[in-house]
């Protein structure tokens, strides 16, 4: 099985805030302990500083998620999903956009 890489993408929606300090100190370490048992294999967080123009970014923050399958995520989701979901509210005032992404290497 392939392994597949979950991003949750954070919008800076006008009027919307994101706390990065929480969110890497507190979010990323607690969604790690949930999701390791179920196949999470690594988490990669990136912070939007700004657009190329020098305009706010589009995106607070992007995170990586690597996990062994995509049945592995969604049998995480399943078992803790709303329990990952409801520590959003205390980081972020957006809803995260969620993809199935792949590597290409070049």
């Amino acid at each position: 099985m392939a392994m597949a890489t979950i991003s949750a993408l954070y919008p800076n929606e006008p009027g919307s805030h994101f706390d990065g300090d929480y969110y890497r100190d507190r979010h990323t370490p607690f969604a790690t302990r949930l999701l390791t048992p179920f196949g999470l294999e690594s988490v990669r967080s990136l912070y939007g500083v700004a657009s190329l123009d020098g305009t706010p970014p589009g995106f607070w923050a992007i995170s990586e998620m690597v996990f062994k399958s995509r049945q592995a995520f969604d049998d995480a989701m399943a078992q803790c999903g709303e329990e990952l979901f409801s520590d959003i509210r205390n980081y972020t005032s957006v809803t995260p956009l969620l993809q199935e992404s792949e590597q290409v290497d070049s």
